[in-house]
């Protein structure tokens, strides 16, 4: 199973939530693992409109269904209002 998505979270905030986790490693390529789900994180240029600017960060879960379900609604519960 495979999820792409983009979010307007810094790099930084989401490394600090997987690195908060208890059941997830640093893959040593700048990503994670959580069972055999692996997590890839990838910072992107700033979206612009008008004066704001946004970050962007594109996430990538990819592995068995069950880990990468499992961890992607941990992910999405934290930042769903991107106030987590």
């Amino acid at each position: 199973m495979v999820i792409r998505e983009i979010w307007a979270i810094p790099r930084e905030r989401i490394e600090r939530f997987f690195r908060s986790q208890n059941d997830v490693r640093p893959d040593g390529n700048g990503g994670f693992s959580f069972g055999r789900c692996e997590i890839r994180i990838t910072s992107m240029p700033e979206r612009e409109t008008g004066r704001l600017r946004f970050p962007q960060t594109r996430m990538e879960f990819e592995g068995p269904e069950a880990d990468t379900d499992k961890i992607h609604r941990r992910f999405v519960l934290q930042f769903i209002s991107a106030g987590g």
